[in-house]
Order: structure tokens, then C-alpha cells, then sequence
């Protein structure tokens, strides 16, 4: 038996780790662990059996919620100053894109009221509808509305051409709560 094989010497080495897990001190060359030393008939002595007992589970008490109605407080009032200034900045964006919207569709308007004026049709059309002009034998009649149809008329038309939505009851609260005016109308100069 001089040749050892590779597979003997791993299985030696697996015992010799599962000893050294159990008894503490089997490396190569330490002194030979407890249980090899005992002889195999005799007791061990009784292992001594400590129980911990845990205190009794109380409920939480009621400084739980206080705790955490005093950490919402002051969270909200450190962070009061920047959401206030977020919202702010984003109604103010939000209004001046609805002032760009109209202004871009004001422009389109403009440009297209040019194109027409470009043409002689076009001036002669502004120059009768705006104007009153009327070629030579021609009789111009003019219609004048009712004085209380004529209001709503314009009432409706400068409601509809502000192009600003009725705010709904949660943005009038957030208004309110970080002091936001309502914006001024599209056309309204500041």
C-alpha cells in the first residue's frame, strides 16, 4: 500500500476538515481534539442548559403616533419654502405657455390676414367688410345687433379667445396655500 491516490487524499482531507468543525483545533501538527481523547464508553459530562427569558412584548404605546404627527410637521415645515417655490415657478410656466400658445396662434392669424391683403381681392374685400366702401351704384345696408345679443357676442368671443380653462378646486387650494394669484389673461398687459 505505498501509493496513495488523489481521491484518498481528498476524502482524508474532507474528514479532517469535519473533525477540525467539530472539536475546534485539528490543523496539522495541534494537539489531537477532545473527542478523539475521550474513550468511546465513557459520559460526557451534563451540558448545562440556559434558557433567556425576554421581557413580555408591550404594546407601543401612545407616543407612536405623536412621534410620527411631529416628524410630518416638521418635514412639511422645512420643506414648505421649496414646494412652494416648485409650484410656483411651474404655474408660471404653465401660464406663459398658454400666453405663447396664443400669441402663436394670434401670429398665425396675422400672417394669414397679410397673405390675404397681398392680393387686390383681398384689399378690396377688408376695405368693404371694414371699411363700408362700396363700388360706384352699389347700396350699403349695415345691421346693427340687438344691444344685449351684442354683449354676450363679445362677452363669449374674449372668454373664448383668452384660452384659460376654469381652474379646478384642487389648484385653487394649492393656489391659495402657496399664494399663487391667478394668471392674468393672455391678452392682459402686465
Amino acid at each position: 500500500m505505498g501509493r496513495t491516490t488523489s481521491t484518498q487524499r481528498g476524502a482524508s482531507r474532507r474528514t479532517t476538515s469535519t473533525t477540525a468543525s467539530r472539536g475546534g483545533a485539528a490543523r496539522r501538527g495541534s494537539a489531537p481534539s477532545r473527542t478523539s481523547t475521550a474513550k468511546r464508553g465513557a459520559k460526557a459530562p451534563p451540558r448545562k442548559v440556559t434558557t433567556v427569558r425576554r421581557a413580555p412584548l408591550r404594546p407601543a404605546g401612545p407616543w407612536v403616533p405623536v412621534a410620527v404627527l411631529a416628524l410630518v410637521v416638521v418635514l412639511g415645515w422645512a420643506l414648505y419654502p421649496a414646494m412652494r417655490l416648485q409650484y410656483q415657478t411651474s404655474r408660471r410656466a404653465q401660464g406663459l405657455e398658454q400666453q405663447y400658445a396664443s400669441l402663436r396662434a394670434r401670429n398665425a392669424a396675422l400672417s394669414a390676414e397679410v397673405a390675404a391683403l397681398k392680393t387686390p381681392q383681398g384689399v378690396e374685400k377688408a376695405a368693404r367688410e371694414k371699411l363700408g366702401y362700396a363700388k360706384t351704384g352699389e347700396n350699403v345696408l349695415v345691421v346693427l345687433p340687438d344691444g344685449s345679443t351684442g354683449t354676450i357676442a363679445a362677452t363669449s368671443t374674449a372668454a373664448s379667445m383668452t384660452g384659460t380653462p376654469d381652474p379646478s378646486i384642487v389648484q385653487t387650494v394649492l393656489d391659495a396655500l402657496f399664494g399663487v394669484s391667478a394668471p392674468a389673461p393672455a391678452g392682459a398687459k402686465r
